[in-house]
């Protein structure tokens, strides 16, 4: 009884996520002809490559011999689904993986509990996760984002944790976390070094040795997960690093997305006359030739810098404000239209979020002056900035790895903003008394 009644507020918000999430699973399920492949098979290829893994194949998504190597994904997700698949099966590892994401909104309320220093702001915004379309929809598709964003909360408070108090031993348990979320998704792969310039502005020339001492085992441990897959894509492609996914998106996101907008045209229509199926499929582009392609993606960027700002611009709007429930209504089988209100509401809410946590993350940095207020502007730039290459294929998938720290910012400048605008209607009604 005394630990329910020191969590009862954890305990709630997962009660919520797990209701949240099976509500929409099973309506998901019953949109797909209660085929639950259908309901939880994504786009991504990882069903895909772990069968192959199962069956021995190697790491390929090729449905027939001969299985060509990988070059897009990482391994993280894709033996972890394959150990769920191989143990109980397609709609028991549905059922795990959702039972794993209800874990998402309690880390992200401890998250931004201590950014804020308000239990009260944190519940709210375990609720809002818990309550998220986004999440609730990712919770039993296969897609790495369930896995990756329980890591990536737990990496979150542990490097919170390391400065407030530099010791060793969070700093290698946080490696070892970051470690296997870059594993699972390439996005965080410079997070490291993020790290090691905060290790380096906390330490100084003063305490030198001891600052290169916890380089040295944040980047041992970070290294030490990640160089098998490293040394695997040179021996398959002659090149030493994690994925080709970079010079991918650039070559059938980015690219594309900027021709149509200086052109005026369709952007299917640009897709299909500058890449080839081959090229879109995933196996072509590889860590070997993934510099020609980034290289070519980057002529047509040059080439129109106004374009290129614009459908900057428009990716960052989407990464700020996208709620996801058109996405949900769609894959629920719904037509998105007839729910015009909740739509534009959801939008207006994120709208309101963003602005609120733009001037919130002024406030919090001026007032706190810190690494931890330092770090969280950053998390939130690194992810957004990161999203821009995927032009107009940002979704809310991007912004989840920092929602918390979005919702928390957005406490933080919404509570400033109706201060100073009550404050400010007071001294109206006095001038004109």
């Amino acid at each position: 009884m005394t630990f329910i009644r020191a969590h009862r507020f954890e305990i709630a918000i997962v009660v919520l996520a797990l209701a949240v999430r099976f509500v929409c699973f099973f309506i998901v399920v019953d949109a797909n002809q209660g085929s639950v492949v259908g309901a939880v098979r994504a786009d991504d290829g990882y069903f895909e490559l772990a069968q192959n893994v199962l069956a021995g194949n190697g790491f390929s998504w090729s449905s027939v011999a001969p299985y060509e190597p990988n070059p897009l994904r990482t391994p993280g997700y894709v033996y972890f689904l394959a150990a769920l698949l191989g143990t109980v099966g397609i709609a028991g590892a549905a059922i795990v993986q959702l039972l794993v994401s209800a874990l998402i909104p309690v880390l992200g309320m401890h998250i931004a509990r201590q950014i804020t220093d308000s239990r009260r702001i944190g519940i709210v915004a375990g609720v809002i996760l818990a309550l998220d379309p986004t999440l609730a929809l990712l919770s039993f598709n296969f897609y790495t984002d369930t896995l990756f964003i329980v890591l990536f909360f737990a990496w979150t408070l542990l490097i919170f944790r390391y400065l407030e108090e530099p010791r060793l031993m969070p700093l290698a348990i946080g490696a070892a976390v970051l470690g296997l979320a870059v594993i699972t998704r390439p996005t965080a792969q410079y997070i490291p070094l993020l790290v090691v310039a905060f290790i380096i502005w906390r330490f100084g020339a003063r305490e030198w040795r001891r600052g290169a001492a916890h380089i040295f085992v944040s980047l041992a441990i970070v290294g030490a997960i990640l160089a098998p897959w490293a040394v695997r894509n040179y021996n398959e492609f002659g090149v030493l690093g994690l994925s080709a996914q970079t010079p991918f998106v650039l070559y059938t996101n980015l690219a594309p997305a900027v021709l149509s907008v200086a052109k005026g045209s369709n952007f299917a229509d640009e897709l299909k006359t500058f890449v080839t199926p081959a090229e879109y499929k995933g196996d072509t582009i590889t860590l070997a030739n993934g510099g020609t392609y980034a290289a070519r993606a980057l002529e047509i960027v040059r080439a129109h810098p106004a374009a290129t700002l614009f459908v900057a611009t428009k990716s960052l709007f989407t990464f700020f404000t996208n709620d996801g429930f058109y996405t949900l209504l769609a894959v629920a089988g719904y037509a998105p239209r007839d729910f015009t209100l909740l739509l534009v509401a959801a939008r207006l809410v994120w709208i309101a979020i963003t602005i609120a946590a733009f001037a919130g993350a002024l406030v919090y940095l001026l007032k706190q002056r810190s690494q931890l207020a330092i770090l969280i502007i950053l998390l939130v730039a690194y992810f957004a900035l990161t999203s821009t290459i995927a032009a107009f294929g940002t979704n809310p998938r991007y912004r989840l790895p920092v929602d918390p720290i979005i919702l928390a910012l957005a406490a933080v400048g919404g509570t400033f903003l109706f201060k100073h605008a009550h404050s400010f209607l007071q001294r109206l009604n006095l001038f004109r008394s």
